[in-house]
């Protein structure tokens, strides 16, 4: 996944909702290191809620300023202890009180999969965004595509439910109308890659 990325920029902001152990993040961190042309800067934000994986997560960080260390790039690390969806409106509200767009210039994630129930937290803190979507998945992909720069890239591995039917209609008209689709890759089977 990592090394589907084009970008060509001195000074990587990368955005990883839902961070888990941060096993993409490494590989994005990995991924940077090994190019012919490396960035200057790189700096992660890892959004994590579940406190378990929080040791693991500072561990992978810690493991990816070593790599940048070794490779000559200036790494900051930011890990958020934190529902993303509630950390992200704050940047996303369309209102007099919101803040600037927050500057990520990537985007990598694995978000979680399950359906929004019509009348929870979630479901009302994504409309407050003006995102209309039924599972979690599709609304982390909203509020990441929101939190992009001009040109920035999300790379992300989800369900293919999003590309039809009505349930996610809202999703898709917003998110093709902000991003373009490079490539696509389909897995034959969702228990074995």
């Amino acid at each position: 996944m990592a090394s589907l990325f084009q970008l060509t920029t001195d000074d990587i902001h990368l955005l990883d909702a839902g961070a888990g152990k941060g096993a993409l993040t490494e590989a994005f961190v990995q991924s940077a290191c090994s190019r012919h042309e490396r960035p200057n800067r790189l700096t992660v934000v890892a959004c994590e809620m579940d406190e378990r994986v929080l040791g693991a997560l500072r561990l992978t960080m810690e493991r990816c300023q070593s790599l940048c260390a070794a490779s000559g790039i200036e790494f900051d690390g930011e890990i958020r202890h934190a529902d993303f969806t509630e950390s992200a409106l704050e940047f996303v509200r369309d209102d007099l009180f919101s803040s600037a767009k927050a500057p990520f210039n990537a985007a990598l994630h694995n978000p979680p999969y399950r359906k929004i129930n019509s009348d929870s937290q979630t479901r009302r803190l994504l409309r407050e965004a003006g995102i209309e979507t039924s599972n979690l998945y599709t609304g982390f992909l909203a509020l990441a595509a929101r939190l992009l720069c001009d040109g920035g890239e999300m790379v992300s591995i989800t369900p293919r439910s999003f590309c039809n039917g009505p349930y996610f209609r809202p999703f898709r008209h917003e998110f093709l109308d902000s991003m373009s689709l490079k490539r696509l890759h389909v897995f034959d089977s969702r228990s074995a890659a």
